[in-house]
């Protein structure tokens, strides 16, 4: 069978349309890590800015004892139970 012009016309239009189809394959792909990587580098940025504020947050001060911590034990009828003096009052 011989080829004529209508053969290669279809035959080009078919090649432009593969690369046409693989070059919007790459951009695609391209954009896809693009903006998976942008997300990425917002995670990043986000838990970096949780790190700084916890870090020059003030910190909660510890109960100030006036003493030693006294300790009250007493039974109950489901066993010992323990507390501290400040917790009873």
């Amino acid at each position: 069978m011989t080829a004529n012009v209508a053969d290669f016309g279809s035959a080009a239009l078919s090649a432009f349309a593969r690369a046409a189809g693989l070059l919007a394959l790459a951009v695609g792909a391209a954009l896809a890590f693009v903006f998976a990587f942008a997300a990425a580098l917002v995670v990043g940025v986000m838990i970096a800015g949780a790190a700084v504020a916890m870090r020059i947050w003030p910190r909660r001060k510890a109960a100030v004892a006036a003493g030693p911590v006294v300790l009250d034990a007493h039974r109950t009828p489901q066993g010992w139970v323990v507390e501290s003096a400040a917790k009873r009052k």
